[in-house]
């Protein structure tokens, strides 16, 4: 439980240390004196945000520290094990905001974080806040108070992993169907390049034997001029290279036949002879292959542009073009491993969802049987509430077994099932929605009877009520007064209230006022003992002016609550 709650320079309150007892506390004093800032408090030790703004004017920091004790050592011990913290007696958190934000946790004076705050605290207190009644409107949060009623988190988390699962691998064959959409447009991409390429009809090297050919093709004339004039020079015209020679070889005749070791002489003019002659033939054989065809050429610089369109998509050259084409062949020929691997998605799909189905199955059923639980029970708590012929019911709706769309549509971490409460506050009427027919006296009614069940299921050893006297007042205030207290016989209990009927019943009693001067304004608590109490109710019963009779009837209800 909650045995001491110390606040320095945190929002009005500059200084306060609250020693706290088993059973029902009463908190009490004028509207805007800073009740509700000591729940503000309890939450912040409990890991709720921090902010600057909760510092008090004038101060550098603000801090705030709780002494939870427990009245079994092995409980505290399981909580401070996952935290590496020692074993201890007591529990002490502490929180220090700064205005420099330089926020801090300690755990038995050990510097920790938020999350491991978090964590620790789970189950430490339930608070029920000013609004929180509100909160009964909406359906998602009828569905966490079955569950938390019925103790199902365990069925509701193995749902919770059956879900995530099937969810992984739809998401898993959405990516490989997109995958494959855009693999398709890839393919029909590669098709047509593909196609484009063996359509051209490629050769090795063709586009260099086509340059070359193109290069005779279109210098045909020049060729000829040259190989012509050339030809003539060498034997065909008058004084040919050819004739010079043989005029050559008169004149070193008669040098050799009077010097015969010229002789040699004689041998280079051969030999150029030889040369010249060969050289004649090869010209003649370059005019025979001349060929003036402009309808080749045409066709050969059709070809060449057909290349270098490829060129500009697929390469340089012919030979990189051919290496695409095979590229192409063997990549589209490896297409049906996409078509495997989704098929085996689909059947670990459809697996996984059965494997959910039955779970949340299972699931739908055991909040059947705990809604009717849950009915009985809140209807007996709502009969001692001033309710005695209300009816409750918390509507549980799955969809239909065998419409396998509507469970997939309905399909949720938490199960498939649509959850409601449902009330008939007189006889006569049918029962509706908490929205459409429960006033605010109702709902809180409503809500201090489910945290009366839900304390049964161990939710917290503490319970803070924030005004949970909304709507309501005489008769039906002293029996929320007196269910306040029998649910102090086992737990720790603290209300604040504005109703002397409920404060009455308290087993301790604290008066909340604020003061103010030319300065500041501070908020101090006071622990107040029998006569003191006579004084508060009175005051909360009678108003400004306080009267003999007014104290008498405040000691009548002191009595009557004991």
């Amino acid at each position: 439980m909650l045995s001491e709650l110390i606040v320095h320079n945190f929002a009005i309150i500059r200084r306060l240390h609250l020693s706290l007892d088993p059973g029902l506390t009463i908190l009490t004093g004028e509207t805007g004196a800073g009740k509700s800032i000591l729940v503000g408090a309890v939450n912040l030790v409990l890991g709720s945000r921090a902010s600057q703004e909760m510092i008090r004017t004038g101060a550098e920091e603000a801090t705030v520290e709780a002494i939870f004790t427990f009245d079994s050592p092995e409980v505290l011990r399981s909580r401070l094990a996952p935290l590496g913290l020692e074993p201890a007696t007591e529990l002490l958190i502490k929180r220090t905001i700064t205005r420099s934000g330089r926020n801090r946790v300690f755990i038995n004076g050990q510097l920790s974080t938020v999350q491991q705050l978090q964590g620790l605290a789970q189950g430490l207190i339930s608070i029920s806040g000013q609004h929180e009644h509100q909160t009964l409107l909406d359906p998602e949060v009828h569905l966490e108070l079955l569950d938390r009623y019925g103790e199902l988190g365990d069925d509701a988390a193995q749902v919770a992993q059956a879900f995530q699962r099937w969810a992984a691998k739809r998401e898993a064959l959405k990516r490989l169907r997109q995958m494959k959409r855009q693999r398709q447009e890839q393919l029909d991409f590669m098709r047509f390049q593909l196609q484009e390429l063996e359509a051209a009809q490629l050769q090795e090297g063709e586009d260099e034997t086509l340059e070359a050919e193109r290069r005779l093709l279109k210098h045909a004339a020049t060729l000829h001029e040259a190989a012509s004039a050339a030809y003539g020079l060498v034997y065909r015209d008058q004084g040919a290279v050819l004739e010079r020679l043989d005029e050559t070889d008169r004149h070193l005749q008669t040098i050799v036949d009077i010097d015969p070791s010229r002789k040699s002489l004689q041998e280079y003019v051969e030999q150029a002879r030889i040369h010249m002659e060969e050289l004649s033939h090869g010209l003649q054989e370059v005019l025979s292959s001349i060929r003036f065809d402009p309808g080749r050429l045409a066709q050969v610089e059709d070809r060449l542009a057909v290349l270098g369109r490829l060129a500009n998509k697929y390469g340089p050259s012919v030979a990189h073009m051919i290496r695409k084409r095979d590229e192409l062949r063997q990549a589209l020929a490896s297409d049906g491993e996409v078509e495997w691997e989704e098929s085996q998605l689909e059947k670990e799909i459809a697996a996984a969802f059965h494997t959910y189905r039955e779970l949340a199955r299972a699931l739908s059923h055991r909040r059947k049987e705990a809604a009717e639980r849950l009915q009985e029970d809140v209807e007996r708590v709502l009969a001692r509430l001033d309710l005695p012929r209300a009816r409750f019911q918390a509507a549980v709706q799955p969809p239909p077994d065998r419409d396998l769309k509507a469970w997939e549509t309905a399909a949720t971490a938490r199960g498939v099932d649509r959850v409601e409460f449902l009330l008939s506050a007189n006889p006569g009427e049918d029962l509706k929605p908490l929205a459409k027919v429960a006033s605010g006296g109702e709902l809180s009614r409503i809500l201090l009877a489910l945290k009366t069940l839900l304390s049964h299921q161990g939710e917290a050893e503490t319970l803070v009520f924030d005004e949970v006297d909304t709507g309501i007042g005489g008769r039906t205030a002293e029996l929320v007064g007196r269910q306040l207290q029998q649910l102090s016989e086992r737990f720790q209990v603290l209300c604040i209230t504005h109703l002397p009927q409920i404060a009455c019943f308290g087993r301790h009693h604290f008066r909340v006022h604020k003061e103010s001067d030319a300065d500041s304004t501070r908020t101090s608590v006071t622990r107040l003992d029998d006569r003191a109490r006579v004084e508060e109710l009175a005051r909360m019963l009678g108003g400004v002016t306080i009267t003999e009779k007014t104290l008498d009837h405040a000691r009548e209800w002191l009595e009557r609550a004991r």
